[in-house]
């Protein structure tokens, strides 16, 4: 386990907490996903893979909160490149509010992996010398990290593209097989889930990329 600590925010969610970074129409994906507002917060969590700059042709290139690709076919990485891998795959993902702001400052939520594979990247939200912190786990002890836990979304304005939004990677590199990602709010900040407020992404793993499974869930 690797822990970066720093002082903890512990704040309620309110209207100085909104971040208006996109706005447009939401994509309801197959996999998961809450309703606005359903237990009395008024946000809902959007968990996509991003596609890498195209690196990544089995997702979508349009991928975001707003238009969430939530599966894929990814080959196995090469061992010797280390994490996060030369094939490793991005979960980036976000809380909107009923008007489709990306919200949720400090709030903290985690990435927690199951099945093949293991979380080989846990991004510090705003970079070293910044309020926010990661915790990257193994909570079941089998030597995979399996959470990851982030004190607020990236705000950093060295990476002004994936400002608002939560991110991790995954990455395989020889277990076949499917790796779900649940993404949701963790506000004890105990690296797992709570039950509300969570959305997934699936990652089929294969020495080739290909795979006889197909999206739908």
């Amino acid at each position: 386990m690797r822990i970066t600590r720093k002082p903890l925010l512990i704040v309620a969610l309110s209207a100085g907490m909104l971040a208006t970074s996109a706005t447009g129409a939401l994509a309801y994906g197959s996999y998961g996903g809450g309703s606005y507002g359903g237990y009395g917060d008024g946000f809902r969590a959007a968990s996509y893979i991003n596609g890498d700059a195209g690196k990544n042709a089995d997702v979508n290139a349009n991928s975001s909160c707003f238009n969430r690709d939530q599966y894929d076919m990814q080959k196995f990485s090469d061992p010797a490149t280390g994490n996060p891998g030369n094939n490793n795959v991005h979960n980036d993902a976000c809380f909107l509010d009923g008007n489709g702001n990306k919200v949720g400052k400090n709030i903290g939520a985690t990435f927690q992996a199951s099945g093949t594979g293991y979380i080989s990247a846990c991004p510090d939200p705003d970079g070293a010398d910044g309020p926010a912190f990661r915790v990257l786990r193994d909570l079941n002890g089998d030597g995979r990290n399996d959470s990851c836990f982030q004190s607020s979304f990236q705000e950093n304005p060295a990476l002004a593209a994936g400002n608002f939004e939560y991110h991790a990677r995954v990455n395989n590199t020889g277990m076949a097989g499917s790796q779900d990602v649940k993404w949701g709010l963790d506000s004890d900040g105990d690296g797992r889930i709570d039950s509300r407020d969570s959305d997934s992404v699936k990652v089929d793993w294969s020495a080739t990329g290909m795979t006889s499974s197909s999206y739908g869930w």
